[in-house]
């Protein structure tokens, strides 16, 4: 009989990238990498609705970020979407959930785990923010874009979600189908800095 057993597969794994990753970047100006299986939930509940909010934010064990923010929820990071939606991403997502389903039972909530329909991308390096800005039309100065901000917008025309950490890096949050094209585009776009594969 035939092993039918589901072998789970990452967007980049036929680049290898895991195999390529070094520990530092070097001399490199842009580090890229893929963070593989990382979960992602969109959430929802309306403006005027305390109480659903209040039961996300107990499951959660942070408050939800306003639009344009995020916030640590263990594992996972928060990013505000919209006045009635954030994003969950990092940590498991079916498990995440399951537990806010669970916690938001007899609430008007919408949750939605959509971790096999996105890539994570780990962006980092001192050039990082110049190579985005190639293809981004968000001002990414520093003193505009600053640790902590997300935004949706496009990079190469690629429609993604794109927030900054504290260590001055990036995560981007990109369609399945666009994984590649887009890490092959930053590649390029960092080349003339030195492009580092590292570990997401």
């Amino acid at each position: 009989m035939a092993d039918l057993t589901f072998m789970r597969q990452a967007p980049l794994d036929h680049l290898a990238l895991p195999a390529q990753a070094r520990e530092s970047l070097g001399d490199a100006g842009l580090g890229l990498g893929e963070i593989r299986f990382a979960g992602a939930v969109n959430l929802r509940a309306r403006r005027d609705d305390m109480a659903a909010r209040q039961a996300l934010e107990g499951a959660l064990g942070a408050a939800l970020p306003g639009v344009g923010k995020t916030a640590s929820a263990g594992a996972a990071t928060l990013i505000g979407i919209g006045p009635d939606e954030w994003l969950a991403a990092g940590g498991e997502g079916p498990a995440l959930a399951e537990r806010l389903a669970a916690a938001c039972q007899g609430h008007f909530a919408g949750i939605t785990d959509v971790s096999e329909n996105y890539c994570t991308l780990a962006i980092s390096g001192p050039k990082a923010r110049t190579v985005l800005a190639k293809g981004c039309p968000l001002d990414l100065h520093p003193a505009v874009f600053q640790p902590g901000d997300a935004a949706g917008t496009l990079v190469a025309k690629a429609t993604v979600v794109l927030w900054a950490l504290p260590d001055g890096g990036f995560r981007l949050l990109v369609r399945r189908s666009f994984a590649e094209y887009l890490y092959r585009w930053l590649e390029d776009a960092g080349r003339e800095f030195g492009v580092a594969v590292v570990a997401g």
